[in-house]
């Protein structure tokens, strides 16, 4: 797995589809807000893990952040995934109780990615630094 992290409108976007550009990845399925179930594409593009989680926040968050990272592990063993992660637990505290839940769900959610993905790249304006 590749995580690809950033701000909201640093060019996550942008820069991946580039990336898989540059990479001469052509068979690419993007799902936004979901999880793949069956895909049939090589590679995996998956973003909007915020809106996905949003509507689950009633359950444990490490069960529900487990639950996600080991779907992503399965996929893995026959698919390139590529995640787009919004980086949301920096600046302000949310003073909305939910909204805290969810900085502190994808939080963990992203702990767990960046331990089992092969590689991470921060995107910050554009700009990416790996990470692991």
């Amino acid at each position: 797995m590749h995580v690809f992290i950033g701000g909201a409108f640093n060019g996550k976007h942008e820069y991946v589809r580039r990336w898989l550009k540059e990479k001469e990845l052509i068979d690419v399925e993007w799902y936004i807000g979901q999880l793949p179930r069956e895909p049939t594409s090589k590679t995996v593009v998956v973003t909007g893990l915020e809106n996905m989680i949003k509507p689950l926040l009633e359950q444990d968050e490490l069960s529900l952040s487990t639950t996600i990272v080991e779907q992503l592990q399965l996929l893995a063993k026959k698919h390139q995934i590529i995640i787009i992660a919004t980086e949301m637990g920096r600046g302000i505290v949310p003073i909305n109780p939910q909204d805290r839940q969810l900085r502190d769900t994808l939080g963990r959610l992203y702990q767990q990615l960046f331990a089992v993905s092969d590689h991470v790249t921060r995107i910050w304006y554009g700009l990416a630094e790996e990470i692991k």
